[in-house]
């Protein structure tokens, strides 16, 4: 993976990162992400410091990622059961099988 260099733009600040060029466009998408959250936030509530509306946006970000994650997570244990069951049921099967079989 090759590293390329570029500059982003949060807050009215700009940042140089260097990013392996896979993650370039996702960190773009994250960046657009903030600043219209940044924006949504200036508009609707009487924050004035920067600092603070940052706040606000990481909060509602990372509490929407926590959600997500558990969502996926109880989606993947959900899976993991099915998985056992069609796994215990194909075994059963294949015992009948066998029995009819033998």
């Amino acid at each position: 993976m090759s590293e390329v260099n570029i500059k982003v733009e949060i807050a009215g600040s700009i940042f140089p990162l260097k990013v392996d060029s896979t993650d370039e466009q996702n960190i773009k998408e994250a960046v657009n992400l903030i600043n219209t959250k940044l924006g949504e936030f200036e508009r609707n509530y009487p924050v004035k410091d920067k600092k603070d509306v940052l706040s606000m946006v990481m909060l509602q970000l990372v509490s929407q990622l926590y959600k997500q994650a558990n969502t996926a997570e109880r989606e993947l244990s959900d899976l993991k059961q099915l998985f056992a069951s069609v796994e215990e049921m194909l075994q059963q099967h294949v015992q009948d099988i066998n029995k009819l079989t033998e």
